[in-house]
């Protein structure tokens, strides 16, 4: 897409998994019961769309993609991040709805689950203009409290 957010490779999850916010490991591990590693490596290989959040220096902040999802024309949108993505929070935000206009174009309706403690990720996806429909109260391998949201396009 560009200098920012570029394909990911192997080389990107194995740099960015064992460095993910605490939150977005808790949501891997409360949803799938499986580490971040194995979780990003399925993602890349099952995928419709992976991409590395870059900072205009090239370090790499984070992981987003969009996969397959089990309703029609739908797709199950995802991020995880580093901690340094907060101290490039403007640049993140100025490109978020572009990025996810990018994952999206394909898919009618964008949904997915969060984990009710990332509370960084509930706000987010509320400026981006997902709708919350559903908590679950006993959601994943962990049966935690997550919501559900989706954004039709």
């Amino acid at each position: 897409m560009d200098k920012i957010l570029t394909p990911t490779t192997v080389e990107d999850i194995d740099h960015l998994a064992p460095i993910l916010r605490e939150a977005d490991k808790q949501e891997c591990l409360a949803t799938t019961g499986q580490m971040p590693l194995k979780v990003l490596h399925s993602a890349l290989l099952y995928g419709d769309i992976t991409l590395t959040m870059k900072t205009p220096e090239g370090e790499r902040i984070g992981l987003c993609g969009v996969t397959p999802s089990p309703f029609d024309n739908a797709g199950v949108v995802w991020m995880c991040a580093t901690d340094a993505i907060m101290k490039h929070q403007m640049a993140f935000l100025r490109r978020s709805k572009a990025a996810l206009d990018y994952l999206g174009a394909d898919y009618d309706l964008l949904h997915n689950c969060v984990d009710a403690r990332n509370t960084v990720h509930i706000k987010w996806l509320k400026w981006m203009g997902f709708h919350f429909i559903k908590k679950h109260e006993a959601y994943g391998a962990e049966q935690r409290p997550f919501y559900e949201f989706i954004r039709i396009n």
